[in-house]
């Protein structure tokens, strides 16, 4: 049984590898990117590093349609062409209003942040042109989702490539003619178009119709995937505020830690889809024993998290935040990637859980472990002066309580037969 069980486990972890690669390669060019951006200066890094936190609440509708489409895809996939079309339609919808409604406002929404002016100036022409590429975003995940289904990582590895190149090469020429941060956000947008273009070419994109059942039920998980979001977004914006009130030093060196274990999560995202696909197959197989393999599937899923962060902390460093000195982010900076490790375990019963059509769950964590633990725990370290260490130190208590919460939901439902086991 145990031997059985084991080969399972190495079956998938094998399987999810090409979903992994894709990210890593994917997350490796942005690093090269980010570290052409950073380059520029502090002030690059910081505007660059807001950007960020801004971009996930930005992007949190059409990231919410696009997880809702794939949990709807991977269990459907003979009408692929209507779900796909159905999906776009959405997107392209809310990618639309967002986009204006962040065009207009983009000004206030700097203020967020306690910048200096050469930043906030910087940052508002960013999240216009944030605006524009906005709708291209959102269309891309539609393709690039049929084709993780489909299992096809071997097409979005290779446009990963070709866009990430072009993208290379237009920040090094922003950069040299000096059009600085703006450029690169230019050539950012020229690649994303591009990417979307090949993405929809190597899937064979076919229009189908636009069903009113599919809607529906890409509308029913997105609207708790969007919850779980919009307060993870809420809590991000808020997190990142107090710590901008911590002064320009604490802040920046906030800015290089935060900056490494996000751009480190990128990966998170291809080991979830693999295992969404690969829980999903067996679900449809009726293959026994799911919930003990999802739980052999987190203990090696969390040591090779752990190993991957020990090798890759400094290049990464070294690529995205050399401008602060590695002395002064560390130790600081092992503390914030806790984080890291953490969203690699709930992301297995995260997938768990969109294989089994849950996502109840997944909507409170945010709730949960971002207002009633991170965002208290961040006014309460600041009164106590705990500064760096109290910032660092908040990430992995989020998520520690997110992955407790998750691993409750999940045997609680389990013992109630609501789960496939």
């Amino acid at each position: 049984m145990k031997k059985d069980m084991k080969k399972r486990v190495i079956k998938s972890l094998l399987f999810v590898l090409p979903y992994i690669i894709v990210e890593f390669t994917n997350t490796f060019l942005i690093l090269i990117d980010k570290s052409i951006s950073n380059s520029i200066g502090q002030t690059a890094l910081v505007v660059f590093s807001s950007f960020i936190t801004l971009n996930w609440a930005i992007n949190t509708l059409q990231a919410c349609i696009s997880s809702s489409h794939s949990i709807v895809l991977v269990r459907n996939k003979s009408n692929n062409k209507d779900i796909n079309t159905s999906g776009l339609f959405l997107e392209l919808i809310f990618s639309l209003i967002t986009g204006l409604l962040l065009f207009f406002f983009a000004r206030n929404i700097t203020y967020v942040y306690q910048l200096d002016n050469e930043a906030r100036n910087i940052l508002t022409i960013i999240l216009r042109l944030k605006a524009i590429q906005l709708p291209l975003v959102a269309v891309g995940y539609i393709a690039k989702n049929d084709l993780k289904v489909k299992e096809k990582t071997n097409l979005i590895f290779t446009i990963v490539l070709i866009s990430s190149i072009i993208n290379i090469f237009g920040d090094i020429i922003s950069v040299k003619m000096g059009y600085n941060e703006i450029g690169i956000y230019i050539a950012t947008i020229i690649s994303t178009l591009v990417n979307t273009i090949l993405l929809f070419i190597a899937s064979k994109f076919k229009i189908g119709k636009i069903r009113k059942n599919y809607v529906k039920e890409i509308l029913k998980y997105g609207k708790d995937l969007a919850f779980n979001k919009i307060i993870q977004r809420v809590v991000n914006i808020t997190y990142t505020s107090i710590a901008s009130s911590y002064g320009t030093v604490i802040y920046t060196i906030h800015c290089a830690c935060i900056t490494v274990s996000d751009t480190l999560s990128e990966v998170i995202a291809g080991y979830y889809n693999g295992l969404l696909i690969d829980y999903s197959n067996d679900i449809e197989k009726e293959n026994k024993n799911l919930l003990n393999k999802v739980d052999f599937i987190e203990i090696y899923g969390t040591l090779i998290a752990i190993v991957f962060l020990i090798f890759m902390m400094y290049p990464s460093w070294w690529f995205l935040a050399k401008t602060v000195p590695w002395e002064d982010c560390n130790p600081y900076i092992w503390f914030y990637s806790i984080e890291f490790v953490m969203e690699v375990a709930s992301s297995n019963y995260r997938a768990y859980l969109s294989a089994n059509k849950d996502t109840k769950a997944i909507r409170n964590m945010a709730l949960i472990g971002g207002i009633c633990v991170r965002i208290p725990l961040a006014f309460l370290f600041k009164k106590l002066g705990f500064g760096l260490l109290g910032l660092s130190l908040l990430c992995g208590i989020d998520r520690i309580v997110r992955l407790i919460y998750l691993r409750i939901y999940i045997k609680v439902k389990s013992k109630k037969g609501l789960l496939y086991t």
